[in-house]
């Protein structure tokens, strides 16, 4: 039978796809993916995207039969308009069989950490996500190597007059959430990752923030190699030592080792403009959470409801206000910004390198903002000629994010703040572990 002539090939697919077809990716608080594959040539190179039941990570909402319609609209209206189509991948909705969900859940079980098994697909779910598959390029010869980094907050704010805990003008959030996680017991070792270096553009600062991340990666750094994650291990401990056995598999990789791979990296994180429209993102929040959350109260006491981010105009930079705004409108709007940016604080950014085709050794980054790309038969850019490897990026876990954790965000923030400060007034001499304040370029 002919397919519709408006229907995209994958989604006609999908249909005749069987649970057991899709193999166990990743997985975050809220979504977990699934990877092709079976045999049809259709849907090779993609990922299905399901929702959890964790009613805390979505702010109370489960068992909905369609949650994507506002993470969709969100995308298109919000986030294209800040980060651009090369770096957001498009997805299709796809209905999902009686069934379906079931039967895919028991298959990928034994593959997911224990960590996540405390909750199971959402089983309400009608409809799953068809996306491009972002951890390998459909396309040349070698494996496909992606790093799924989770950036994380890359500024201080340094100078907003909202804050009352001076900490935080002094040190990035990171650092201070891993001190408190590591009091709680959270924690197997701290980790030395620092945002602001990876966010810098100096390259020196860039390679630091990623050697951090290889020596402590925890669930912020991931490697895949043709769609299968290979480190860190399933309760996300890994090492420098570690990811050089394992590059040992691949001949194509192994003789430029670790540091090859690392500093790929670094010139493509300073080449691409990617982080510097992200962090434009997550300073969306120019108030804090401590006028953010103060605001919404009011906004709440009036008996008002924020709009959606999904259903509301463009978000756009702006000069930080001087004072707190009065006006119902100005309120709504400040709410609705930091909403966004905390999107952009808890997003992963997917880099994906194969051997270039030309075989070409590494060459300084281009200062040019030209680069020589070629766009594959799927939806994405693929750049080669850059020294030894093609690439392509893309940002995922761009969900809006529920107002209603705003007064968990409000308690956790002064946790941390109130614990850090304490820590930093009294140091533990003898703790090797210890954290130290960290500002922009440490470690």
């Amino acid at each position: 039978m002919a397919e519709p002539a408006n229907e995209d090939p994958a989604t006609a697919a999908f249909a005749g796809s069987k649970p057991e077809d899709w193999m166990y990716i990743a997985e975050g608080a809220l979504n977990l993916a699934t990877r092709y594959a079976g045999d049809d040539d259709r849907l090779r190179g993609c990922v299905l995207r399901v929702r959890k039941d964790n009613p805390e990570a979505s702010g109370g909402k489960s068992g909905e039969s369609n949650p994507w319609r506002e993470s969709m609209q969100f995308l298109d209206r919000v986030i294209l308009p800040l980060l651009g189509r090369r770096y957001v991948q498009p997805a299709v909705e796809v209905p999902l069989p009686q069934g379906y969900i079931e039967a895919l859940g028991a298959h990928i079980e034994p593959s997911r950490p224990e960590k996540r098994r405390k909750h199971t697909l959402d089983m309400g779910l009608k409809t799953g996500l068809l996306m491009l598959d972002n951890t390998a390029i459909p396309t040349g010869e070698g494996p496909s190597i992606c790093f799924e980094l989770k950036v994380k907050c890359g500024f201080i704010p340094e100078t907003c007059p909202f804050i009352t805990h001076d900490i935080k003008r002094k040190v990035d959030r990171f650092t201070m959430h891993q001190a408190l996680k590591n009091e709680k017991g959270k924690l197997d070792t701290l980790s030395k990752y620092n945002p602001t270096d990876l966010f810098s553009y100096d390259r020196d600062r860039v390679l630091q923030a990623l050697d951090a991340l290889v020596d402590t990666p925890q669930n912020n750094f991931r490697m895949f190699v043709d769609g299968k994650m290979v480190f860190p291990d399933s309760k996300g401990h890994g090492s420098r030592a570690d990811l050089a056995e394992i590059l040992q598999d691949y001949p194509a990789l192994k003789d430029g080792g670790v540091d090859g791979l690392l500093a790929a990296l670094a010139n493509i994180l300073v080449q691409e403009p990617l982080l510097r429209r992200l962090q434009r993102m997550q300073e969306m929040d120019d108030c804090d959470i401590e006028a953010a959350w103060p605001i919404y109260q009011e906004i709440l006491a009036r008996g008002e409801t924020v709009q959606p981010l999904a259903e509301g105009d463009s978000i756009l930079p702006r000069a930080p206000p001087a004072t707190l705004p009065k006006e119902p409108a100005a309120q709504h709007d400040l709410v609705r910004r930091f909403l966004l940016s905390c999107t952009a604080k808890d997003c992963s950014t997917m880099i994906v390198l194969k051997p270039s085709a030309g075989n070409k050794e590494p060459e300084n980054v281009p200062t040019s903002p030209d680069l020589p790309v070629t766009d594959d038969k799927v939806s994405r850019t693929i750049v080669d000629g850059v020294g030894p490897f093609m690439y392509s990026i893309a940002i995922v876990d761009l969900d809006p994010k529920p107002i209603e954790k705003m007064e968990h965000w409000f308690t956790l923030d002064k946790k941390i703040a109130e614990f850090y400060a304490a820590k930093m007034a009294t140091p533990e001499k003898d703790d090797a572990s210890a954290p130290l304040a960290q500002g922009p370029g440490s470690s």
